[in-house]
């Protein structure tokens, strides 16, 4: 026997995109679901623990200016913060923050876990659903995700963001 749970949005993958995408959804009033293999490996940064430099610090920005919590995360679990290229002009100088590994991952967990309309799931997706593309006029559209217990979520879109 299945066991059917019904949400808007499942979002695959609790890393920074993952994390900022059912942030997004669920601000937007979307009953939202994050899964995670790990909920203590949320937002973790398991190489460079840093935000910014040259191409992602224009990421970072983009996101902040969009209302994201990567930046805001970051200006409060930094330990250390430097200008790169600034021997060159100031159109190249970019802001890069070391972040304090554990405690980034933990406030943006924390973050997750205030925010209305979303909750985390640690489970692991086997399986995006469709529809039965004859019934849709030749295209199939998602309907859900089964989780290894074989619990489905029904919902309208799935965002995958694995890495």
């Amino acid at each position: 026997m299945e066991y059917h749970i019904s949400t808007d949005v499942c979002v695959i993958g609790a890393g920074h995109a993952g994390c900022e995408a059912a942030l997004a959804c669920s601000r937007l009033g979307l009953q939202t679901v994050i899964f995670t293999m790990n909920v203590d490996s949320i937002a973790m940064m398991p190489c460079n623990p840093h935000i910014g430099g040259s191409s992602k610090g224009h990421l970072v920005r983009e996101i902040d200016a969009l209302g994201g919590e990567m930046g805001k995360n970051i200006d409060k679990t930094f330990i250390q913060s430097k200008m790169l290229n600034v021997s060159k002009g100031p159109a190249v100088h970019s802001l890069r923050t070391q972040a304090d590994k554990a405690e980034y991952s933990k406030t943006m967990r924390q973050i997750l876990e205030q925010q209305d309309h979303l909750t985390i799931r640690q489970a692991e997706v086997m399986r995006i659903l469709t529809s039965d593309p004859a019934k849709e006029g030749g295209e199939p559209k998602v309907i859900g995700v089964q989780i290894h217990t074989g619990t489905i979520y029904d919902c309208d879109a799935v965002i995958i963001c694995t890495g």
